[in-house]
């Protein structure tokens, strides 16, 4: 909240927050400016490129790197740079320079600022020290250090990182989704969280995911099941008694929702967390954690939506795609929801959107519902959810957001999705 009336200040006085540096951790590209960075510019007139239509900051940075080292392998100085950032180091040593990457680096022999051969990266830091000239430099060699799984699953165990790392990971990585994927998520290590708080975790168990949120088809499989035998052998042992695995009916939109076979292939939605793990133990699966559920949205790259980073209303069900316009601000968002322009806005099929397909070929993780994982906060009888939903803006889907709904309560906006173990 204070990010959002931060920006709605900037946007009174006329300030773009995309051009503020302090708000790059917002930026989703949605916007594309003419004027290039000065640090673009920098890069431009080493590479002797001309300033306009410059690619990705990335692809420049990489290539003023590789010309000042002029060697194709770039790997020992990835590693030495690259994981030192992860360290939090931002300044080196001549020795430890000489050390690491060997005396060659040096002209002459001599351990001098001048004789140093990478110099057009660095600048001096004390009378035998550098530190590289933009952060930039050495956020991109931490974004290549980390790459390779290797090098992620020997990363610091609370690594520096800064949404820069995440954006060059992504654009150096950029695996393509694959719609014919098994929906596997590997065990191996993961960049998740929001922008101003990114983490490594370990996944230790593969999982399966199921390609798309439960229907409402499979839930009355389900229901039907339970009012020929009962529901206690998959119930939660915490369960309480008075609920059942019924559709919250008084709270559904359309009362037809779980008869009418038009909705069959509709998310199951106004279900509680109760029923929710009831029906994962009936198909023979369980509730993803919020960390899988994250790492499986996110790939290996830590993209900001499941199919990158990039902002497309068409692959969405979102509050921006029933609004027919982006809704960048809070404000924006709550105007129209007051005026009852999203009134007409409710769950889809949960194949309307093949492009909404995550790296290992899961389906609709963003937007349309929030989903319920297996993730409990037991001191406030709450559990998280993930994905946002379709009365959401189109920036509340990202891969990190999460929320929090009551084990008992229900929603048209919340469905759920299962994993097995494998």
């Amino acid at each position: 909240m204070i990010s959002e009336k931060l920006v709605q200040q900037l946007h009174a006085q006329g300030v773009n927050p995309l051009l503020v540096p302090r708000f790059s951790a917002l930026r989703l590209h949605d916007v594309t400016t003419t004027a290039a960075t000065p640090l673009e510019l920098r890069l431009a007139e080493a590479l002797d490129r001309p300033p306009g239509d410059l690619p990705h900051l990335a692809d420049l940075a990489w290539q003023h790197i590789t010309q000042v080292t002029g060697s194709a392998d770039l790997a020992p100085i990835t590693a030495y740079f690259g994981s030192a950032f992860l360290r939090d180091q931002a300044t080196f040593s001549f020795v430890d320079i000489v050390n690491h990457l060997g005396i060659e680096v040096f002209e002459g022999g001599r351990l001098t600022y001048d004789t140093f051969r990478l110099w057009p990266l660095f600048r001096p830091a004390g009378p035998s020290e550098v530190a590289f000239a933009h952060s930039a430099y050495q956020e991109l060699l931490a974004a290549e250090y980390l790459r390779h799984p290797p090098n992620l699953d020997s990363a610091p165990t609370t690594p520096r990182l800064t949404e820069q790392v995440r954006e060059f990971l992504h654009r150096r990585s950029q695996p393509p989704p694959d719609p014919a994927g098994d929906c596997v998520l590997p065990t191996g290590t993961y960049l998740v969280g929001p922008s101003h708080h990114l983490m490594l975790k370990r996944i230790d168990q593969p999982v399966r995911f199921d390609r798309f949120p439960v229907t409402v088809a499979r839930y009355n499989q389900f229901l039907q099941a339970v009012r020929r035998d009962g529901s206690q052998q998959w119930d939660h042992p915490d369960k309480p008694a008075e609920f059942s695995h019924e559709p919250w009916q008084e709270r559904l939109r359309l009362q037809d929702y779980f008869t009418n076979p038009a909705y069959a292939d509709h998310p199951a939605i106004c279900i509680n967390y109760w029923s929710a793990y009831a029906y994962a133990r009936f198909d023979g699966k369980r509730l993803p954690t919020s960390l899988e559920w994250e790492a499986a949205a996110r790939g290996t790259d830590g993209r900001l939506f499941p199919w990158g980073d990039h902002i497309d209303l068409n692959l969405v069900n979102s509050a921006d795609t029933w609004s027919g316009r982006p809704l960048i601000t809070y404000e924006a968002w709550r105007e129209e929801l007051d005026r009852g322009r999203l009134g007409q806005a409710m769950p889809g099929p949960v194949d309307a959107h093949p492009g909404n397909i995550s790296p290992f070929g899961i389906r609709e993780m963003a937007g349309n519902v929030w989903e319920i994982t297996g993730t409990v906060l037991h001191d406030l009888n709450e559990v998280i959810i993930c994905g946002g939903s379709y009365d959401n803006p189109f920036r509340a889907l990202q891969t990190s957001s999460k929320g929090l709904s009551r084990r008992r309560g229900c929603s048209n906006a919340v469905g759920f999705r299962c994993v097995e173990d494998l």
